[in-house]
């Protein structure tokens, strides 16, 4: 008798912390966690033209290293948006661990669901129906924010300015698109 409560408390143990370790998310992320090699980072950053009055917005952003390093190189400001409760702990500890936590939060939101008003700069690293999702919320962005997707643009949108990158931390060749609101359809 004594085994089996022991058995029912420490499921019900699991099944609350099974709960709870989800609650708030909403929902399960959309893509698989990737991290954006550093150097192709740094030339996102640089093609946006990012200065210390920027704002810097990162949607689903893993463990931070976008916003982290926008505010080391630039001093600028920025957000990470993440669903995932494992990557927010990751970038909360990356922010930590590089002291920017006077420039940069972590948010743990749905990014379909955040208010974009007040980025000035948005490095995209998105699956391309991710990207067509977010179409809407971009067209409201003020008039000058730059976007700048990574291996996926922004369909139906014509860019500024379209280049590729041989990364030499992963060897591979990425592309990058750069938009400047307000966009342009094709």
């Amino acid at each position: 008798m004594r085994d089996s409560r022991t058995i029912c408390g420490s499921l019900l143990l699991f099944l609350a912390f099974v709960c709870t370790a989800g609650a708030g998310s909403g929902r399960d992320p959309d893509v698989v966690y990737v991290g954006t090699p550093y150097d192709v980072v740094s030339k996102m950053l640089q093609m946006a033209g990012v200065t210390k009055d920027d704002v810097v917005y990162d949607l689903g952003c893993g463990d931070g290293r976008i916003v982290v390093l926008a505010a080391q190189k630039y001093g600028c400001r920025g957000v990470g948006y993440e669903i995932d409760p494992e990557r927010i702990a990751a970038s909360q500890d990356n922010v930590s661990r590089n002291n920017v936590g006077n420039l940069v939060r972590i948010v743990h939101a749905d990014i379909f669901t955040i208010d974009l008003s007040e980025a000035t700069v948005l490095p995209l690293y998105l699956l391309p129906e991710i990207n067509r999702r977010l179409i809407p919320q971009l067209e409201k962005l003020k008039p000058g924010s730059r976007i700048v997707c990574h291996n996926y643009d922004l369909d139906g949108i014509v860019a500024d300015e379209m280049t590729t990158f041989l990364s030499n931390e992963d060897n591979s060749t990425h592309i990058l698109w750069l938009y400047t609101t307000p966009l342009k359809r094709r």
